[in-house]
């Protein structure tokens, strides 16, 4: 008969204990929500011998693309290996040219390529969500589980001086801190999201994603490939910039894991067309140039324009001085615009570079 109290006991510390387990769980989940991630790891600061650049082409943006690889070499002495994620019609390209300025790049030039991979039962979806291919951004921390951290770029940027001093951002990220980003604009008036936006976005004036650190064994540790493909699924039909939007939606939430650039490192046509909204550029130069909105080519930004033409004209393995002389000249011819009114912004690091090179050989 003594069974019974002993079962009672039994049952009433078992429910004592199921409830002590589901609030400190929940507990953890609110204050990782409220708090943003913290990385438990002891991770050591990313190697600086070798840089690594990724970036996602497909289609017609093959040129574009090389052009982001020039611009970089020109101004860089530190190796760089590129991560290059394509289709099939663009892998026999990306390797004939490639290889031939290996040759002349020696050691400061290294790449592999990736093919195009999304998760299968939403291939579609990912495949047109924004530009062809560009959501593929959001799966690399699971795709290169061999690289520790990266700079992901657009094809339509332009480095402006050597990737060193931003691969340095990585070294002033806190233990909370996976990626970095410049905000879209600072300026209520001017920034898309506080404007338009039907979804969560980061802080006030939400992210430009167009370069992006990524610490990536960390974002391993977030989770965060975990995250991606329900946020599609619930907001697909109110974030028309694609992956941008779902950096935003992550971010919203996790505020404490970015670590935000000075808009000199993400320069676009919104820094300089209504006026100069980009202080940091005026005075120490633009670092890179991002032709968002096909700035590049649509005639409309004659300044980015220009500085696009002198690169693009640039063979590997030439002269580097005729890249400056080029650039002053296009952006002297161009018609008149805020931008163009701008150009000694252009024009600060390439100068400042190039002489120094020029100076060393």
């Amino acid at each position: 008969m003594r069974r019974l109290p002993y079962l009672k006991l039994f049952i009433l510390l078992f429910l004592c204990i199921t409830v002590i387990y589901i609030y400190t769980t929940n507990n953890r989940y609110v204050k990782q929500v409220n708090r943003g991630y913290t990385s438990d790891s002891r991770q050591e600061k990313p190697s600086m011998d070798k840089i690594v650049i990724s970036f996602v082409v497909c289609d017609s943006r093959f040129n574009e693309s090389l052009n982001v690889i020039k611009s970089v070499l020109l101004f860089t002495k530190t190796p760089v290996y590129f991560v290059i994620f394509t289709d099939n019609k663009l892998i026999a390209q990306f390797n004939e040219t490639l290889n031939e300025w290996k040759t002349v790049m020696k050691s400061q030039l290294d790449f592999e390529l990736q093919k195009i991979n999304f998760p299968g039962a939403y291939e579609e979806d990912w495949i047109n969500l924004f530009s062809k291919c560009a959501a593929q951004r959001l799966f690399i921390p699971k795709l290169l589980p061999h690289i520790d951290s990266m700079i992901y770029v657009d094809t339509d940027t332009l480095f402006l001086g050597p990737v060193d001093e931003l691969w340095d951002a990585f070294r002033k990220f806190n233990d909370s801190q996976i990626s970095a980003m410049t905000l879209e604009d600072d300026n209520p008036n001017v920034s898309w999201y506080p404007r338009f936006a039907k979804h969560p976005f980061y802080g006030k004036y939400g992210l430009n994603s167009g370069v992006m650190l990524m610490n990536l064994t960390r974002m391993r540790e977030f989770g965060w490939v975990d995250y991606v493909t329900p946020i599609m699924l619930k907001w697909k039909l109110y974030i028309p910039w694609g992956d941008q939007d779902i950096i935003n939606i992550i971010f919203h939430y996790h505020e404490k894991a970015v670590y935000v650039l000075s808009c000199r490192y993400n320069y676009r046509s919104d820094q300089c067309m209504y006026g100069d909204a980009c202080a940091d550029a005026t005075e120490h130069g633009i670092f890179v140039l991002h032709g968002s909105r096909k700035a590049f080519h649509n005639h409309k930004q004659p300044a980015f324009e220009a500085v696009y033409r002198a690169i693009d004209e640039y063979e590997i393995g030439r002269n580097s001085k005729n890249i400056l002389t080029n650039m002053e000249k296009y952006l002297m011819e161009g018609p008149q615009s805020h931008c163009g009114n701008l150009k000694d912004a252009f024009l600060k690091v390439p100068l400042q570079i190039l002489k120094k090179i020029e100076n060393e050989t």
